[in-house]
């Protein structure tokens, strides 16, 4: 027994002076000079000792610098300490491997080189042993301890270099093992450059491949992955933080398995903004918090689920700029190419690798947006930048596969003025859903420049209101339900001041649009204080129909004709309101100016509906520059084939004064005062159209003559004379009708027509006119006279008598007396005349010039035989024949044939003012003349003036 202690005394002895005297002077010299020969390099260490007694190695500051003498690793003590439990444990046993200190800067050269890359061979690696299957080594660490002081990488290889570090690295695990199967407790712990830290805990089983744990990453600061990726982007990330946490689960002993629970993570503090602010101005991006919480993942049962995720305070900033938008420019990736200058084409999955993914499903609980705000520059908007603050949103209950319904909601306000607020469900899987909306005071103005170039106006105010709801199938509309007005709306002309069109507020209640169904249904409709301008311009052209330039007019024209429906749509509104508003008409085409405002209006226009058999009702009312009433009356069927309509228009009361623009024009007359009314009855049947037209005029004064080539070519005075009463009223009865399918077919024209129609038979045909109003049907123009006679017969007289009643209805009207003859007939009864008073004063008594007796005869015989060219043929000749030869051998003077003419006015006159007491002005007598061809009968001719 004691030989035995001896010789292990002996033994241990020579084991300690081993360790002593060759194994520590070996291991503080030889590790230096190997690395010296083998690459070149210098390595330092303070002291390498190994334990003899607990076997343990220990490096005390080692340090290996690069070739040039740069730091590149060095490390304050390293231990790694052999446990006497290797000798009957499975596999070694380490009672302690410890790292403490350790500082690495790797370093990335150009030409794909590192700072280690001459310690690395560059001879091809030998192939891999074959797996002999004898499975993992066993080997168990009691206690790993790791901990660095500082680990830098730095990339040289870049344009711009690259460099980062992590601080105060830490891992220790307890009791690591291949061999042993119950879980061990291990942590991680790290700290980045900028104070961002990881915390790792947990535990590991490797012989049953599983391990569990926590993991918090904590306020990492994100600028040091921007300042990587910075030569691909366009942006620069100013700040940013990332917060993580997870539990989490991995098992690889069969099939790999991974399991989260609890995860979160959250992004804040982030300012994005351009690198060059010159190209991309307005432009930025901040984010207070994007936060994904309550994230479980199973892939077992191959489903994942978020409980939220939140945006919060994300204040985007931008603008387009014709094809450009700059976010999208800002978050530009610069992608690598081959040398050929070609990007390489990323392969296309394998059919296995897009069924790797099948069987997965996902669900987000709940998306919102909030707090955030846009700041947005366009050309589609004025003003060009809109301001929308706040801007919130949420998409709740959203899964994958898509499925089942999804509660949303959107609610923004743009420039502190326009509020749009959506609410509503939407299945994602097949776009059906049901969404409710309201807008409120959205300026109309900001749309301006959305207008096409083609429409000569613009949007001067306006604001809209809406609420209401729609209903989608396939994401595309069904039906629209809403309720709204366009308030203070107001729209004006290129190049004009005042405005084509406004109003205080259109409102509609309860609008139905079926787009399945082709249906329009709309409760009611008002309109308040609507002001609208006609204005025809110098060359005639109406305000409303320049609107629109000539290209997109026949552009339009051509998309009609190449419009087709499949189903017509119908329309309903059973009530269109209309209250205190006004037509502005303007007609700038006169020589004169002519300006009228219809205002007061006010009315219904009742059952509008394209169901066949439906009449709406219009009664509208309303004043003409606030004095003359104005009223507007009737039925119409305006959606029946034909069409129909039965309406009454009335003015009542208008000045006529202020039509002087247009009597100038058309009738070469200014008026200085009168009253108009109309009463317009127009009914369409079969698209004829039939009008049934009164137009009262009181107390007509006509004005100045004014020149127009425009003017009508008749005696205007004269004719309105002739339809003007006893009480200054004109009374007329305007019957028109027309086609209206014939293109020439115009209304206004055809009453104009019919109104000169009118004047024209008055004034060709007046005395036709004065009998009518006596209800004559005798020749009230034409008095006639025996030949050679002044003096009236009873017929005459009593004609003269319906005329002077006429007359009396009608006191602008003159009467003109012209006396007429019958030259041939007249002359020969002056002749005759002659003749007896010639015989009476040569002795004949007058009682022979009737009987005609002897002593007529022989007179006559005496005075035959006296004639120069008788030469004695008075015995073949009868008394009669004698007397008739006689009294054509008798010289009448034109100036006795005048005065018998005038003789005849006279008598007329006289009759008239004298008899029936007709004022003497009123009949004038015009002298007659012989060579007038209006002699023709022996009488008065009458005409008429004023």
């Amino acid at each position: 027994m004691r030989t035995i202690m001896r010789t292990l005394a002996i033994f241990y002895i020579v084991y300690l002076a081993i360790v002593v005297l060759v194994i520590t002077p070996a291991l503080n010299f030889l590790p230096s000079r190997i690395v010296q020969q083998t690459f070149g390099r210098q390595l330092h260490t303070e002291m390498v000792l190994f334990n003899p007694f607990t076997l343990a190695l220990e490096v005390r500051q080692a340090e290996l610098p690069e070739l040039g003498g740069e730091r590149f690793f060095a490390v304050d003590k390293a231990v790694v300490n052999l446990s006497l439990e290797s000798l009957w444990a499975e596999g070694w046993v380490l009672d302690e491997v410890k790292v403490q200190g350790l500082y690495v800067h790797v370093i990335r050269l150009p030409e794909d080189k590192f700072n280690f890359s001459d310690m690395i061979s560059d001879e091809p690696d030998e192939p891999a042993a074959e797996d002999t299957g004898g499975g993992i080594p066993g080997l168990t660490i009691h206690d790993f301890d790791f901990q660095s002081q500082t680990i830098i990488i730095t990339d040289e290889s870049r344009e711009t270099p690259y460099s980062t570090h992590w601080d105060g690295l830490a891992i220790r695990v307890l009791d690591l093992s291949t061999v042993l199967e119950e879980g061990r407790p291990y942590s991680i712990d790290v700290y980045g450059e900028a104070g961002g830290s990881l915390h790792w805990k947990g535990e590991i089983s490797v012989p049953n491949a599983y391990s569990k744990g926590h993991l918090v990453l904590k306020n990492l600061d994100l600028t040091t992955g921007w300042r990587f990726a910075e030569p691909w982007v366009q942006f620069e990330l100013k700040n940013g933080r990332l917060n993580a946490e997870a539990r989490y689960q991995l098992d690889w002993n069969d099939a790999f398995t991974y399991g989260l629970t609890d995860a979160r993570l959250n992004l804040s503090a982030i300012d994005i903004a351009p690198k060059t602010t010159v190209e991309l101005r307005d432009t930025a991006l901040e984010l207070q918090g994007f936060t994904i919480g309550g994230v479980t993942v199973d892939s077992k049962a191959q489903h994942a689920t978020i409980d939220s995720v939140t945006v919060d305070g994300l204040a985007l900033a931008g603008w387009s700029e014709g094809a450009r938008v700059s976010l999208a420019e800002l978050f530009a990736v610069k992608t690598s190419a081959d040398p050929a200058g070609q990007e390489e084409e990323e392969p296309k999955p394998t059919a296995q690798e897009e069924d790797s993914d099948s069987g997965w499903t996902a669900e987000i609980k709940t998306t919102r947006l909030q707090n955030s705000s846009l700041r947005w520059r366009s050309e589609f908007t004025d003003p060009p930048v809109l301001e929308v603050a706040p801007f919130e949103a949420t998409v709740d209950d959203v899964t994958w596969p898509l499925s089942g319904d999804s509660p949303l909601s959107l609610n923004i306000v743009a420039n502190q003025q326009a509020k749009i607020a959506i609410d509503g469900v939407l299945a994602l899987a097949n776009g059906d859903g049901s969404i409710g909306y309201k807008l409120e005071g959205l300026p109309l103005i900001w749309f301006n420049p959305n207008l096409p170039t083609a429409l000569k106006a613009q949007l001067t105010g306006g604001q809209v209101q809406v609420d209401g709801e729609v209903a989608l199938a396939g994401y595309a509309p069904t039906t629209v339900h809403l309720s709204g007005a366009v308030t203070d709306f107001s729209g004006k002309m290129e190049e004009e001041e005042t405005s084509l069109t406004s109003w205080d507020s259109v409102r509609w209640e309860v609008l139905e649009i079926n787009l399945e169904q082709h249906s329009v249904a709309m409760k009611k409709l008002s309109i308040h204080k609507f002001s609208g301008r006609i204005h025809i311009a110098e060359d005639g052209s109406i305000n409303a129909q320049n609107i629109w330039r000539e290209e997109v007019g026949e552009r339009a024209a051509e998309i009609a004709e190449d419009l087709s429906l499949d189903k017509p749509w119908t329309v309903s509104i059973p009530g269109i309101f209309i209250t205190d508003s006004a037509v502005d008409f303007m007609d700038q085409s006169l020589p004169i100016n002519f300006r009228t405002v219809i205002g007061d209006l006010n009315g219904e226009v009742l059952g509008i509906a394209t169901e066949p058999g439906t009449v709406a009702t219009v009664d509208i009312k309303g004043s003409v520059d606030g004095y003359a009433p104005v009223a507007l009356k009737g039925s119409a069927q305006a959606f029946s084939t034909p069409p129909a309509l039965d309406l009454s228009l009335t003015f009542d009361g208008v000045d006529l004064a202020l039509l002087t623009p247009y009597s100038s024009t058309y009738a070469g007359y200014a008026i200085d005062r009168g009253l108009l009314t109309l009463h317009l009855q127009y009914a369409l049947q079969n698209n004829q159209l039939v009008g049934d037209n009164r137009v009262l005029i009181d107390q007509l004064k006509l004005g100045d003559k004014v020149d127009s080539d425009q003017a009508a070519d008749i005696p205007l005075k004269l004719g309105l004379a002739l339809l003007t009463d006893a009480n200054g009223v004109i009374d007329l009865q305007v019957p028109v009708s027309g086609n209206v399918d014939d293109p020439q077919f115009n209304v206004g024209s055809v009453i104009f027509k019919a109104f000169v129609n009118i004047l024209t038979k008055a004034v060709t045909a007046p005395f036709s006119l004065l009998a009518n109003l006596v209800g004559s049907e005798e020749d009230l123009q034409r008095m006639t006279f025996a030949s050679g006679s002044a003096q009236l017969d009873e017929a005459s007289k009593a004609k003269l008598g319906q005329l002077t009643s006429a007359l009396t209805q009608r006191p602008e009207l003159t009467v003109v007396l012209t006396g007429r003859l019958n030259i041939p007939a007249d002359r020969e009864s002056l002749q005759k005349v002659t003749l007896q008073e010639q015989l009476v004063a040569g002795g004949l008594p007058p009682e022979e010039l009737d009987s005609k007796g002897p002593a007529w005869e022989k007179a006559i015989g005496a005075r035959y035989e006296s004639l120069p060219a008788s030469s004695g043929q008075s015995a073949d000749l009868s008394s009669h024949e004698m007397y008739q030869q006689v009294a054509q051998n008798i010289e009448v003077s034109d100036t006795r044939m005048m005065d018998l003419a005038q003789q005849r006015a006279v008598a007329v006159k006289g009759y008239l003012v004298n008899e029936a007491q007709l004022p003497a002005d009123r009949a004038v007598v015009e002298k007659a003349d012989l060579d007038d061809k209006a002699n023709m009968f022996s009488g008065v001719e009458l005409g008429m003036e004023n």
